[in-house]
This record gives structure tokens, sequence and C-alpha cells, in this order.
């Protein structure tokens, strides 16, 4: 690939060099860029006014990158919430339409988001037969309904794992929680449905972390594993058989921790606070060295040169929202109005995206398009 570049973008080479390249088809290049990170193939429009047009051209079958935020908001006119999207991409009108109306459905409720895919529950028409789980691709309208699992009315929360790079088919994690002496909720169990053999597996009792779990701050990664933040402070795994696999300690031992996968490793958010507990530093590590759980102070800054001088009460004014999976970026909310902000950890600038509004819920889901189509998602 770097020797195309070069021969591509060096004006004096030889014929020699100069044929070669030319001799690529549109179709061949098209097929050594699909199997390229997203960042790399958007950097690479800049190459010339040619490969800027074949990328937009064939821009559904390359790696795509971050399009917006799925949210969900609570409904005016009835029942329940509704979800929306946002997009990140600065553009008037965004790439998905959040109505899902190509399902049969009267309400939809997102639980989590991976990669394209969306794991929902949803009420059919009509809602006689109640709560439903499906796995649906928006950019394809794609969807399957799963089988009911064996947990009856548990507490329960879900977690969506696929990676279309290692394997086609999707897992659903779903994590059964009890009440200690203390009525804390504390993960007893897990159920895992594939979508590879259609069935539920579950594991209980078998070293799943016991202790709480943070709802939403779980990550797909590292072949199939699910990494979720529990209030030890540490990450819990778990690979797609239900199984513990190990346990990895933070860098720190503060509340308010935000985990997420990004350019292919684990990340971990926080910020830190001075002796009066007030909060002064933000700072972001990186999991590179993952085999010997050894973390790497990616970045820091002053916390008000992210949230502002008056934001210092995180339990009131902050949420996490996402980490760009392809670049060093992070989006967050603040106020009571959730304005939705980002902050580039590269060029060190905050930026105001919109209002989200005070009747957002706190589950935010960061949404990549896929464009493909999976043999595991049918009516």
């Amino acid at each position: 690939m770097k020797l195309l570049l070069r021969t591509m973008t060096k004006g004096k080479r030889s014929k020699r060099r100069r044929s070669s390249a030319a001799s690529l088809t549109d179709d061949l290049v098209v097929e050594i860029l699909c199997r390229l990170p997203a960042r790399s193939v958007c950097r690479f429009k800049c190459v010339s006014t040619t490969w800027r047009d074949l990328i937009s051209v064939h821009n559904r079958k390359l790696p795509q990158s971050l399009s917006g935020i799925f949210t969900m908001h609570d409904a005016e006119n009835m029942m329940g919430s509704v979800p929306h999207f946002t997009s990140v991409l600065g553009r008037d009108c965004p790439l998905v339409f959040p109505w899902f109306d190509f399902l049969p459905a009267n309400r939809v409720y997102l639980l989590d988001c991976c990669n394209g895919l969306v794991l929902c529950n949803y009420w059919p028409r009509p809602a006689i037969d109640g709560c439903h789980l499906f796995v649906c691709n928006p950019a394809t309208k794609k969807w399957v309904e799963l089988p009911d699992s064996n947990l009856g009315n548990r507490p329960r929360y879900y977690c969506l794992g696929f990676d279309p790079t290692v394997s086609p088919h999707f897992y659903v994690f779903e994590f059964f929680r009890d009440h200690d002496e203390d009525f804390n909720l504390l993960v007893a169990g897990v159920e895992v449905y594939s979508s590879e053999t259609g069935q539920w597996v579950r594991m209980e009792d078998n070293g799943i972390s016991s202790h709480a779990c943070h709802t939403g701050l779980h990550v797909f990664l590292n072949n199939g594993r699910v990494h979720y933040l529990t209030d030890d402070p540490a990450i819990a795994v778990v690979d797609t058989q239900g199984k513990a696999c190990q346990s990895i300690p933070v860098p720190d031992n503060r509340d308010y921790g935000f985990i997420q996968q990004s350019q292919g490793h684990l990340y971990y958010a926080n910020f830190e606070a001075d002796n009066e507990d007030q909060v002064v530093r933000f700072v972001v590590y990186v999991l590179e060295d993952y085999d010997n759980q050894r973390w790497t102070l990616k970045h820091t800054a002053e916390a008000f040169d992210v949230l502002g001088r008056g934001s210092h009460n995180l339990a009131r004014d902050f949420e996490w929202v996402a980490i760009h999976p392809d670049c060093n970026m992070i989006f967050y909310t603040v106020g009571w109005e959730k304005t939705l902000m980002s902050y580039d950890m590269d060029r060190r600038q905050v930026q105001v995206i919109c209002t989200l509004g005070q009747d957002t819920r706190e589950a935010y889901l960061p949404y990549v398009p896929l464009f493909s189509e999976l043999q595991a998602l049918h009516i």
C-alpha cells in the first residue's frame, strides 16, 4: 500500500512505476482500500482528485467511520421514549433516520449498538404479545428476532457484540442481576446468544464479577470479549461462551470513569480531583499492552479547558457519550439541557455540536454505518 501511494503521489518517478500504478483498475484500488481502517481511507481522499472521486463513488463498500449518536428521548404524547439520531458530521441531514419504520413495531427502545448493528426491545403491532428482543441493521433495513431467553422477570442489562473484521456473526450478552443485603444490584451471571447457533448459553456462578456494573459502559474487543466497567473499580472481561476471563485494573480509583474502543485499543477516560474533591484535570489512558494490562497515559488537559470554568459537578453537569473509534476525539454532554460537545485531543479544541434537551435518557449509542449484507439478519 505504501508503494502504491508513493507511486501515485510522486510526480517525478520512472515510467515503469507510473505505468504500474496506472495499470491498477478502479475495482482493484477499491479492494485494497476495503482492507484499510476508516481513518486511512478518509486521509487517502487527499491523494488526488481521482482518488477522492473514486472513494466517494464507492463509499458504501469502504470502511465507515462514526456517523452520529442514537439517543432515547421521553415522548410527549405517549408513554415510554422514542429514538433520535444526532449527526456528528456537520451535515444538515443525518445519514440515518431513527424511525425504524421497517420494523413491525409500535414502539422501539434502543439498548445497544455495535459496529453498525442495533439491539432493541420492541412491542409488535398489535401489542398483545409483550416485549421482544431483536437485532437490526438500519443501513440495510434487515433484522432478526431473537428467541426468548430463560431469565423471566429478573433484572438485566444487555450488550451487543459484533466485529465484522473477525466474524459475520453477532452476540448478545444478557447480564442478569440480584440484590445484595444493601439492595445493590450485583451481576449474578450471563446468558449469551450467538447468531451462528441461534441459541442462548447460560453461565452462572463461574467467576463473573459480582460487583455492580455500570450499564452502558462496555466494549466488545479483543477477538470476541466484552469488557464492562464495575464499581471495584475494574474492568471485568467475559468471552462469547459467557466465561469470565480476567479482571483489568483501571488506572485510578475514582468514580465517573468511562471505557470505549478506539483505534483498535481499549481506552479509559476520567477526571482527576484535588484534595477538596474539585475536578481539576481530564485524563485519557490507552491499554496498548493488553496482555500485561499496562495502561499508557494518552492525554491530559485542565478540566476547565474541556468542561468550561463553571462545570465542576460531574454528577450534575456532565455525561460521557463516546470516544471516536478512529481518531483522538471524545464526545460528552454538559448542563441540564445536555449540550453535546466534542473535544479534539490533538488540537485541544472544544466544539459545540447541538443541544439534545432535558428529556434525553442516559444511554448514548455511537453509530458507525454498515452497508454489508449479513446472512445472520433475515426476516
